[in-house]
């Protein structure tokens, strides 16, 4: 039986079984460069063969029903089935979860063929699992995605619709910057100025896709045996429902440029993205994080109990659920510039550059 190693954030995964694919796993642990941090938690994920019928079985007492993964921009992601308290049954792929707490271990049932998808959602299972079992020392999350010029992070602070996305890509593909972080990072409260890395996947309206030719590039390898042609053709769109979503590595296998496991903090852009502006880019105000106010970060900092990943596995995080306090003192003792800005999306993004160097 074949068995392989990973890790994502602090815990590591043993990977086996009759049915285990390591592909995606592996793809995932190749975008980052740098060492992985210390292993606080080990999980063993073993990968079985079964048929529909003997999940059907497994499960007829299972009378409620949750959510494997939660969302609201992408419906083949909002996928949910019937729930014990430690497992879920997802019908329509073919797949059971049951995570043993106490054993951690992650037995895995699949139904050979049901789903292409299955690689993906074991991956996927362990990402969360990682995320309910950090370490204390990854207390906070932020809605945000980062990346790191001279040697230090620049977060892009904020919630849907705030240009974080659209900031990332400019910076990385356009002024040099090292990618960190897609949607999401980690504050490291031991040291009090680090910044993490998460593996968010690639999120982007197709109108900013078109805007760059190398992104272009990065979402049509996703799609490749995958998709028919026309799923090629972008709209000039920058509205949410015109979104699409790809797994991070295809940025680091398409484009060459690994991904920072994490860096210290440089400073903080709240941006506010503002078409048709013009002067394309508005520093509003120029103050350090120590000035910040709670408001600011309420709606980017996610909770204990994130709904984007539910506990399915019938683990419960040790972190705050208001954890918007704790994350507001870090960053005021970091006391690093914070800019507020207006941007056109097309317009402001020849002054980033300047903007990330001060």
């Amino acid at each position: 039986m074949q068995k392989t190693d990973h890790q994502i954030l602090d815990s590591a995964f043993t990977l086996g079984g009759a049915s285990c694919e390591p592909s995606f796993f592996a793809r995932m642990d190749s975008m980052y460069e740098g060492d992985a941090t210390t292993v606080s938690s080990a999980i063993d994920i073993r990968v079985h063969l079964s048929s529909a019928t003997e999940l059907s079985d497994a499960v007829t007492t299972w009378n409620e029903w949750g959510h494997f993964h939660r969302s609201l921009n992408y419906s083949h992601w909002n996928l949910k089935g019937p729930v014990e308290p430690a497992g879920i049954y997802l019908p329509a792929l073919g797949m059971l979860f049951r995570f043993h707490v106490n054993d951690s271990r992650l037995d895995v049932y699949t139904v050979p063929g049901r789903s292409q998808r299955t690689a993906e959602l074991v991956f996927h299972a362990a990402r969360n699992l990682a995320l309910w079992r950090r370490d204390a020392r990854f207390s906070c999350m932020l809605h945000a995605s980062a990346v790191i010029v001279h040697g230090a992070a620049w977060l892009f602070l904020g919630n849907k619709g705030a240009g974080k996305s659209t900031l990332f890509i400019d910076s990385v593909l356009r002024h040099g910057a090292t990618p960190l972080s897609n949607d999401r990072v980690l504050l490291d409260s031991f040291d009090g100025r680090t910044i993490w890395s998460w593996p968010s996947y690639l999120s982007y309206c197709e109108g900013t896709i078109l805007d760059y030719p190398e992104l272009g590039q990065v979402f049509d390898a996703a799609l490749e045996g995958v998709e028919p042609p026309s799923a090629r053709l972008y709209r000039r769109s920058y509205e949410q429902a015109h979104k699409r979503i790809v797994p991070p590595f295809h940025f680091n296998e398409v484009l060459g440029r690994h991904y920072a496991r994490s860096a210290p903090i440089a400073g903080v852009v709240c941006a506010q993205l503002q078409p048709g502006h013009a002067d394309g880019l508005t520093v509003i105000s120029t103050r350090r994080t120590s000035q910040m106010a709670i408001s600011e970060i309420a709606d980017a900092v996610f909770s204990g109990d994130d709904p984007d990943f539910p506990a399915w596995h019938g683990v419960r995080s040790s972190i705050d659920a208001n954890a918007v306090e704790p994350a507001l003192e870090w960053l005021a003792e970091a006391d690093v510039p914070l800019l507020n800005i207006v941007l056109d999306p097309v317009l402001g993004k020849s002054g980033l550059g300047k903007l990330l160097v001060q």
